[in-house]
């Protein structure tokens, strides 16, 4: 791993357990293993590095979403495999889930960087919910509404099955993930 990565894993790391003003980078630096004036080379300043932090984190978040992905799968398939993955994300790594949705609250991250999730990392998936609604299958509603029904689900799941709160069967689970399926097809 190359120092630039460490100090991205060590901020993500110490968000997640102390949050934004629990982190110097006098601390960052201490956690990456490296001195605190190496921060600096790579980062102008905190604001640099929790930017930075949050669009590594989007990339990869589209990376693990998009894993065996293909355009030649069906709508119901890409669903699939599009929820699966995204639940198992959040199992395999809850702690990058409490840091984006800290970094999502923060007004300036929230304006300036919608638009790389949308426009860039996440074209596919807007791609995909736009056939579906252009093919008829979706209901006609905002594209981000049709996400939340989809995506909350595998979330909200996994996030209970991390607290052990639940303990589903696969069978269980694929009964969830059919259901949000379900939920935003027209018929």
């Amino acid at each position: 791993m190359d120092k630039r990565d460490a100090i991205l894993n060590a901020t993500k790391t110490l968000l997640a357990e102390r949050g934004f003003y629990g982190i110097s980078m006098k601390l960052i630096a201490d956690t990456a293993g490296i001195a605190a004036g190496t921060i600096y080379r790579y980062f102008e300043n905190k604001e640099t590095l929790i930017s930075e932090l949050y669009r590594h984190i989007t990339r990869e978040v589209a990376q693990t979403t998009f894993k065996g992905w293909s355009d030649q799968l069906s709508l119901e398939e890409k669903y699939k495999l599009l929820w699966r993955n995204t639940f198992d994300a959040v199992r395999e790594d809850p702690q990058r889930l409490a840091v984006i949705e800290m970094l999502f609250l923060q007004p300036r991250l929230a304006r300036e960087e919608a638009a790389f999730c949308d426009n860039e990392a996440f074209y596919p998936l807007m791609d995909f919910y736009q056939q579906g609604i252009d093919q008829g299958v979706f209901h006609d509603w905002q594209i981000h509404a049709l996400i939340t029904l989809s995506f909350d689900t595998a979330i909200t799941l996994a996030k209970k099955i991390i607290r052990k709160r639940f303990t589903p069967d696969e069978m269980q689970i694929n009964q969830v993930r059919d259901a949000s399926w379900l939920i935003i097809q027209k018929s």
